[in-house]
């Protein structure tokens, strides 16, 4: 097969399928499957081209990839500690699958050049095209499509698992249709691909996802100061012409705004970012961030293990984060370099750092000695990688596969340039031995097999546990269920739950409570930091008469969550059934006087 076929076939599945691809029938609709898919398109890559990539000799290392290796090493390292190893393998092959892409690529660009650069940015269109087509077909579906109505078009998510998703990944395509749009000569080709980028940003203005505006607000500054110097194109008649058409836009959505009345204020509201920093859930976000440095402070050099955050986030206290009428989970920090800081320790943190910070260090070095188009192009790639880092430190990008396929993209074209511009600015070092690259291949392969083995279990498990949640399903069909998705690779849901808390609650409901304390008790070693695991653990203790152990672990999940009714009426009972009148009122008075069974509670102590 020829070179060009082979490259236009894996890049396609790299960059068209594996982007798009998504399964129903799975909790998280992306996540997992994405995870597979691009472990099979990584082996079909490793066959395709297997002879050329075994036929190179490795004798540097270069400080990106010293830094990636180091991130992925002390990751995999943390699974001795880590409280619960499924979470963190799946954490660890996410780096290892992007490492993998980062390699292939530049190998492929290294190898045959401005071809693979012509070839990744046409299946950038195209993803682009199928991604815009859904999000149309979506908004088609409201009544109120023509209306610009914001809370019509909020549960819209295109091919990913939420909206705030799919605004990032679009801003990380829209990078590149600025780099083809920059490189095509033909007119009406570009014409054509600068009306995609304009229909991209209304779309991303539309779906209104604040760390993408600042994302695009600050590349679009970033890009406009070193065009100009690299350019010169701006002068005071384009500064005008610019400003006038800035003024008519603006003076119809003033226009839109005032004389038209519906939830279109919403869109200005949220273009206030400063007004989102004073926001509930802006303050929320805050003290996420800032429990998540308690983990850190905790733990600073070895962190809590990959994959871990949230199991250990709630050992702080969650009750200041949300009503106390509200069962909320927290997932991720929504800050890629907090999470990895608090997984990962000191040494992760700082490796993380280093891949960004060696690719803008080499970036900025090649600009000096490279020709103007490929200055552009530099630019533009820098200024999407600037708008990367903003979301990072607003989102969870470093989760995604999709996302993290383009971010490589954009490191392996960015080296691709600068290499071509002064290749030993890039800082490689000799390595002290040989490096057999067939052994490594095996080794890669290795690892994206242990992927198919990972990613199936976690597909099973998600696609058995949607049934779970479905309140008709029969409980035995339950118990079968989870029977079938537990596994070592899958021990806790998408919110962390342990999947034996869902088997306590059958086995509790069935009224057999000793199996029920098994099923609480296992579920608590996987995860000893959940309130509702503990509180139901402690009822249990309770109905077997173990009131140590039941005032032991409800005091635990009332440390977690001060604010929870549930738990603080149970701290009430289990005083009412020692007969200790005084902490059953103390405990008693602490309850809303909108929760139901207060007044009953205070009833039977003859208060009321």
């Amino acid at each position: 097969m020829k070179p060009e076929i082979r490259i236009i076939l894996f890049l396609a599945a790299l960059l068209v399928i594996t982007p798009v691809f998504h399964l129903n029938t799975a909790v998280d609709v992306a996540l997992v499957p994405r995870f597979l898919c691009l472990s099979v398109v990584l082996i079909l890559g490793g066959f395709l081209f297997f002879r050329e990539i075994s036929s190179r000799k490795i004798r540097t290392l270069s400080w990106f990839d010293a830094c990636f290796l180091l991130w992925y090493l002390v990751a995999a390292l943390s699974l001795f500690w880590a409280l619960n190893t499924a979470e963190g393998i799946f954490a660890v092959q996410r780096i290892f699958v992007a490492f993998v892409v980062c390699l292939i690529l530049r190998f492929l660009l290294s190898e045959y050049g401005e071809k693979v650069v012509g070839i990744i940015l046409v299946c950038n269109v195209v993803v682009t095209l199928l991604v815009l087509g859904n999000v149309f077909w979506e908004m088609s579906k409201s009544p109120r499509i023509f209306d610009l109505a914001y809370k019509e078009f909020t549960a819209i998510k295109g091919f990913s698992a939420q909206r705030n998703l799919l605004c990032s990944f679009l801003f990380l395509t829209l990078i590149f249709n600025a780099l083809f749009a920059n490189q095509l000569k033909q007119q009406t080709w570009r014409i054509a691909c600068f009306g995609l980028i304009v229909v991209q940003i209304f779309i991303l203005l539309l779906l209104q996802t604040r760390a993408v505006y600042v994302a695009l607000a600050v590349s679009a500054l970033f890009f406009v100061i070193g065009f100009q110097r690299i350019t010169s194109f701006f002068n005071i008649k384009k500064i005008i012409g610019f400003a006038t058409v800035a003024a008519v836009l603006i003076g119809m959505v003033w226009a839109r705004y005032y004389f038209y009345d519906d939830d279109f204020d919403v869109y200005i509201e949220n273009f206030n970012v400063f007004e989102y920093v004073s926001s509930s859930s802006a303050n929320q976000r805050f003290k996420i961030w800032g429990k998540s440095c308690l983990l850190i402070q905790e733990k600073p050099f070895t962190g809590v293990g990959a994959g871990n955050w949230e199991i250990f986030f709630p050992k702080n206290g969650i009750a200041d984060l949300f009503d106390y009428d509200k069962d909320i989970f927290f997932q991720r920090p929504h800050n890629d370099f907090i999470w990895v800081f608090s997984e990962n320790g000191l040494m992760g943190f700082l490796a993380y750092v280093g891949i960004f910070f060696t690719a803008f260090f080499a970036a900025f070095k090649s600009l000096k000695n490279a020709d103007a188009d490929t200055r552009l192009n530099i630019w533009i790639l820098l200024s999407g990688l600037i708008g990367y880092l903003i979301i990072a430190n607003l989102s969870f990008p470093a989760e995604r596969i999709e996302h993290q396929i383009w971010l490589m993209l954009l490191f392996a074209i960015l080296f691709f340039y600068g290499n071509n511009a002064k290749p030993q600015l890039l800082y490689s070092f000799k390595l002290p031995f040989k490096l057999d690259i067939r052994v490594l291949l095996l080794l890669v392969l290795a690892g994206l097999s242990l992927n198919l083995v990972l990613g199936y279990h976690r597909y099973v498990g998600e696609k058995s546990m949607r049934i779970v949640y479905i309140d008709s399903t029969p409980d035995e069909e339950k118990k079968r269920l989870i029977a079938q998705a537990k596994s070592t690779f899958f021990t806790l849901d998408h919110v962390g739950f342990p999947l034996s808390w869902y088997s306590g609650i059958i086995a509790n409901n069935q009224g057999n409570y000793p199996q029920a304390q098994a099923y609480f008790t296992e579920a608590y070693q996987l995860n000893p930091y959940n309130y509702k695991v503990l509180t139901d653990l402690a009822s249990i203790k309770g109905q077997l008469k173990d009131y140590d152990g039941a005032k032991k672990y409800l005091l635990e999940a009332h440390h977690i969550n001060r604010n929870n009714q549930v738990v603080i009426f149970n701290i009430a009972v289990l005083h009412y059934n020692l007969k200790d009148r005084r902490k059953t009122i103390e405990w008693a008075n602490k309850l809303s006087d909108s929760y139901p069974r207060k007044r009953e509670l205070l009833q039977r102590l003859g208060i009321e």
